[in-house]
């Protein structure tokens, strides 16, 4: 069976844990990063099938760690979050191909709803 394996990036440690422990109830392996640098080194290193993306960190933000990780590889499916959804953010996020945008902000049900539905999708169209 082949490794359902997520590259999940966030600054916000408590977060970063919380997401983690949900997605790996759902049955995927859950590679985490706190930062750009790491992010890019474990992408390099693990071969995730999908990577979930904060938009706001503090060393690079999302959309730039985005067209770094764009330049390598074109067809990675990636979901971004954000604590701060705004209609520029939305926009720059789509043109680098993201699947999905989910807001931190709505409510944990919503979020997990939403990350579960995204990640069935990728999952079920390799």
């Amino acid at each position: 069976m082949e490794t359902k394996r997520i590259l999940l990036i966030d600054d916000e440690v408590d977060f970063l844990i919380l997401i983690k422990k949900r997605i790996e109830s759902w049955g995927y392996l859950v590679i985490t990063a706190t930062c750009g640098d790491d992010a890019l080194d474990a992408l390099d290193t693990t071969a995730p099938r999908v990577i979930i993306l904060d938009y706001n960190m503090p060393d690079i933000n999302g959309i730039e760690l985005l067209r770094k990780i764009r330049k390598t590889n074109k067809k990675i499916p990636v979901i971004m979050f954000t604590a701060q959804p705004t209609i520029k953010a939305m926009e720059e996020a789509k043109e680098l191909n993201i699947i999905a945008f989910i807001p931190k902000e709505s409510s944990m049900v919503d979020t997990e709803k939403d990350l579960k539905i995204a990640l069935e999708l990728i999952f079920q169209n390799p």
